[in-house]
């Protein structure tokens, strides 16, 4: 145990710990250190003073950030959409349908589920629920990753979910960066510190758009009390909330006064902006799929530019993995599967219904689609 307790490592959350622990020296001149950088009534309301909320870069950190969410849901419907080929004969029933209870929809819907459990926890499972004669799956469901625990004992993974260990054999571990540890890490884990900054900027943003931060004030040419000030403060916001849309009338002796600075930069626009297209590279997408215009010469012609661009550096390597767990660990020798990614980076224009083998495949088998007899109609048989 001590040796694999060397081979392993400290666990995220003794790390955490061990982090909080430690006495962290403010920066010179401040009250702020490196470690606590986002606005103290922010990092409390959000539930982040203590090592049991501490929330690292996983799939429940990326759900709560625009940009982390969208780009899971474009990579899992991209690759979701290419079609799964088999190759070698015969071809088992888990290629169409791997869960017929869980995933009606078929293969679509449990690979787009695969691809988000990669990118948000770093690892998907997946557990065959039967077999055909010869050993090897005829289906399989996907297991939430946020319940499964993964441990090592006597030199092997170790999985569970709650308190019941599931059997090895069945559980086929697919990890989005492969390495030493147990399992893969989440895309927004090196990111993290940009996902919180863009909560925390959105946050002072909404608070400055619904009027936290006034963009003038009312100036007084005399001297005023509190309670006067008070008084004055409250006449002005019971008038502005009941005129519906009128043009005000100033006191006199009082004259709205504009702030000298600009209200929108207190949004941290260019700092939201940043984080943004930071996180978009965590994940591989293209800054002009989240509607942020790209500076500089780094731009794309047409349409099947930026997919194939975005296929070859990150759709590609992740459907590869995707496929060669399953050619590897449910498939006899000889059989595999790929993933057609032709429609990724054709030109839109080329595009037809006769192009596209999944389109083609729904068709043929949609009843809508299917001829139906002449009695069905009202004609003769």
């Amino acid at each position: 145990m001590g040796l694999l307790r060397r081979l392993t490592g400290p666990t995220p959350g003794e790390m955490v710990e061990a982090t909080l622990q430690r006495e962290v020296v403010p920066l010179e001149g401040t009250n702020m250190s490196l470690f606590h950088s986002i606005i103290p009534s922010w990092w409390a309301e959000n539930g982040l003073s203590s090592t049991a909320n501490w929330m690292p870069g996983n799939a429940e950190l990326a759900e709560r950030v625009w940009v982390a969410n969208r780009c899971i849901q474009l990579n899992a419907q991209q690759i979701a959409s290419m079609p799964l080929e088999f190759h070698g004969a015969p071809e088992p029933a888990w290629i169409s349908a791997p869960d017929p209870n869980w995933y009606p929809n078929g293969i679509g819907d449990a690979l787009h589920a695969i691809v988000a459990l990669l990118y948000g926890w770093g690892f998907a499972c997946l557990y065959v629920t039967d077999f055909y004669a010869d050993g090897f799956p005829r289906t399989w469901t996907v297991l939430d990753s946020a319940v499964v625990q993964i441990k090592a004992e006597d030199g092997r993974r170790v999985y569970k979910v709650g308190e019941d260990e599931l059997d090895p054999r069945r559980v086929v571990q697919i990890d989005r960066n492969p390495n030493v540890g147990l399992a893969g890490t989440p895309a927004l884990r090196a990111y993290a510190q940009n996902a919180w900054g863009l909560l925390a900027a959105g946050n002072q943003s909404m608070t400055v758009n619904q009027g936290g931060t006034p963009k003038f004030y009312l100036k007084s040419e005399r001297k005023l009390d509190r309670t006067q000030a008070a008084a004055l403060q409250a006449q002005w916001m019971e008038t502005s909330s009941s005129r519906n849309g009128a043009p005000p009338v100033i006191p006199p002796e009082i004259t709205p006064t504009e702030m000298s600075f600009d209200p929108s930069e207190l949004a941290l626009l260019e700092t939201q902006e940043f984080n943004a297209k930071a996180i978009a590279t965590a994940f591989g997408v293209p800054a002009t799929l989240l509607n942020m215009a790209l500076q500089g010469g780094l731009t794309y012609q047409n349409p099947a530019a930026l997919g194939e661009m975005w296929w070859r550096f990150e759709l590609r390597p992740t459907a590869t993995r995707i496929a060669n767990a399953f050619s590897a660990q449910m498939l006899p020798r000889g059989q595999w599967v790929t993933f057609d990614a032709a429609d990724t980076f054709a030109e839109l224009d080329d595009l037809s219904d006769d192009d596209d083998p999944q389109l083609s495949q729904v068709a043929q088998a949609s009843p809508a689609q299917q001829p139906r007899p002449l009695s069905a109609i009202g004609g003769p048989v």
